[in-house]
């Protein structure tokens, strides 16, 4: 909390955070006393605050990056300083959340739940001159990129039968209580970071990609021996190539490479990984990294490639360049978001009859283009999905998408005019949408007067909260 603000050249409208869903950990960051439910987008009254004061960077300056990861969430500022909040039982927070000390009355200990629930900064990283550029969080673990290519981690992974570990060597901790650069990886530059649930993914300058974490479910690229599943907390680098972008969801991984080519490997128990059936997307594991010749842009086609991937527990949202969207994996909570009228829903219908349905059975296997609505109007401020025709799926979109982001079971969009929607599971208000709104089939466009005024830069889904980064107009 004793940074010191960098001075800012030009004080401008600051970045400011929106937050909504449940908050029973401290995911907001807002206190003890909020800890309820947040059914429509809030303003975050404390980094309004902060902003004012300047303690982000100087006059004007508000936040760069928002990432939450299941019960915790992470910030950064403008002068890249991290800020964390939420639950820490295994140290996702990097920094102690027990016996600290009160700066403002040395003989009294800070209560654990006053610091889990208000944003701070990770200090040790503010000592070491480390400046944030991004971060990913996963359920426990953490990580920070650094403006040089450096990365940061702290934090613990989870297996199936409990807590692995952090690093896997024998007499280690199993938490990372701070963050710590690990040593195998010290002298690589990265320009991205990407977490699921319990593993992460990181992509060098030169185009390769680093996996480490839990690896039960394939997600690490290789297989790993289950009584020595602690040595995936190694990081190895993959055999791929001129990879440009990765993406992740709970428990299954992907890579892009620079020709537009993607891959996918991991859990693929509900066609998550949209990989098919002739490459044995029929399987429930994909061990290693296998095309997703549905999104090649070949036949994509009119020049289109994946620019984002984001995937929940058993589902993935790609967005193409031209702002397209597509999906694929569980749909029984609408997590795909196709209307009813859609080919692939009719065809899941004929496969699954009511009387007999299997909530196995209910996946879109292959990535299927989501319809939006169109931007909305004075008159209009909340259109509804047009009817399906094949033609959405291969013209310019009308209201193209900029960002992505999936929770477990929900999604959100920004789109380029500064809207955002949202659909699939919102049983803890995590869709925005009101608080008698617990599932949303079709994208939705989140409509509240908190948000009139403004415009929406970025999204991130959480376990059952989000956040939104937005600017005044």
């Amino acid at each position: 909390m004793n940074a010191v603000p960098l001075p800012a050249a030009h004080p401008r409208p600051p970045r400011q955070v929106f937050v909504f869903g449940t908050g029973d950990m401290g995911q907001f960051g807002l206190g003890t006393l909020v800890l309820d439910e947040i059914p429509q987008p809030r303003l975050h009254s404390w980094f309004e605050s902060a902003a004012e004061s300047g303690i982000l960077g100087g006059p004007g300056a508000g936040v760069e990056r928002i990432c939450t990861g299941g019960m915790h969430t992470l910030v950064v500022d403008e002068q890249g300083y991290v800020w964390s909040w939420g639950i820490n039982d295994h140290a996702s927070l990097g920094r102690p959340t027990s016996n600290v000390l009160d700066p403002d009355n040395p003989q009294e200990i800070l209560e654990a739940e006053i610091l889990e629930t208000q944003p701070m900064i990770l200090q040790s990283l503010v000592d070491e001159g480390f400046r944030a550029v991004d971060v990913a969080a996963g359920d426990s673990v953490s990580v920070a990129l650094g403006d040089r290519g450096e990365i940061r981690v702290w934090g613990s992974f989870r297996a199936s039968d409990g807590l692995l570990g952090f690093d896997g060597k024998p007499g280690s901790p199993k938490t990372q209580s701070i963050p710590i650069a690990l040593p195998s990886l010290s002298n690589i530059t990265f320009v991205q970071v990407a977490c699921g649930t319990d593993h992460v993914l990181a992509l060098t300058a030169q185009g390769t990609v680093y996996v480490w974490g839990n690896g039960q479910q394939a997600q690490l690229g290789r297989r790993i021996i289950e009584r020595r599943k602690v040595n995936g907390l190694s990081p190895e680098r993959l055999a791929l190539r001129r990879i440009k972008l990765i993406g992740t969801g709970s428990y299954h991984s992907f890579a892009v490479t620079e020709t537009g080519v993607v891959y996918a490997w991991g859990l693929n128990n509900m066609r998550q990984t949209g990989v098919s059936v002739e490459l044995g997307g029929d399987e429930d594991i994909i061990w290693s990294p296998t095309e997703v010749t549905a999104l090649n842009p070949e036949r994509l086609g009119n020049g289109r490639r994946v620019v984002q991937i984001c995937g929940g527990e058993h589902h993935t949202i790609f967005l193409l360049s031209d702002g397209q969207v597509y999906g694929c994996g569980r749909c029984d909570g609408f997590e795909v978001g196709l209307a009813d009228d859609h080919p692939a829903m009719i065809e899941l219908r004929r496969r699954t009859p009511s009387s007999d349905s299997d909530i196995l059975d209910e996946f879109i296997a292959e990535p299927t283009h989501i319809a939006f609505p169109p931007p909305p109007t004075a008159r209009k401020p909340n259109p509804p999905v047009p009817a399906y025709s094949r033609s959405l799926s291969i013209s310019p979109p009308s209201n193209p998408i900029a960002h992505i982001s999936v929770g477990t079971r929900h999604n959100l969009a920004v789109s380029r005019n500064g809207d955002i929607y949202s659909w699939g599971v919102g049983s803890s208000c995590q869709l925005g949408l009101g608080a008698t709104v617990d599932s949303q089939q079709v994208p939705t466009r989140v409509v509240c007067e908190a948000l009139d005024s403004w415009f929406v830069e970025d999204a991130a889904a959480g376990g059952q909260h989000c956040m939104l980064l937005a600017v005044p107009v």
